[in-house]
């Protein structure tokens, strides 16, 4: 998990979970049962790790927007998402989503993506200059990296 590995450079860490079943086995870092609406304050960095796709769509846009206003000046919003363009990986990736919604592993119905360069222009109406890259060589998810940077003079 991206928190432990923060933690472990020294980072001050606050995780946010809805699901208290993710968060019980971290040790040392403060989590949160919630959604991001508890948490206030500003962010050096804001982490969102396969997430997005269980949110709908008309979620997003106030998702990110509280995203930038959370982002000091130059702080950067990492994303890990799947890439729909990538038909095959995707088509394994619902169906082994579809079975943890079905088991009740997983929280959230919605199976929402945005194709690479849509969502990039998503991020960049928030404010965000952004790079991505796949990764996802090796594993048989669609795995891309949004690299999201908050202007410098965030407008609040």
């Amino acid at each position: 998990m991206l928190a432990v590995l923060a933690r472990e450079r020294g980072a001050r860490v606050t995780t946010v979970e809805p699901d208290d079943r993710k968060v019980q086995p971290l040790k040392d870092i403060r989590a949160v049962i919630g959604f991001d609406d508890v948490l206030r304050g500003e962010f050096d960095a804001i982490t969102i790790v396969d997430v997005l796709y269980k949110v709908p769509l008309a979620d997003w846009d106030p998702l990110l927007a509280r995203c930038a206003a959370r982002l000091r000046a130059g702080g950067r919003l990492l994303i890990k998402e799947q890439d729909p363009t990538a038909r095959f990986k995707n088509s394994w990736n619902r169906l082994q989503e579809s079975l943890a919604t079905l088991l009740g592993l997983t929280l959230g119905e919605a199976f929402s993506y945005e194709a690479p360069e849509a969502f990039a222009a998503r991020l960049a109406r928030h404010g965000f200059s952004t790079t991505w890259r796949r990764v996802d060589f090796g594993y048989p998810h669609p795995h891309i990296l949004y690299i999201a940077t908050a202007s410098p003079a965030p407008q609040r």
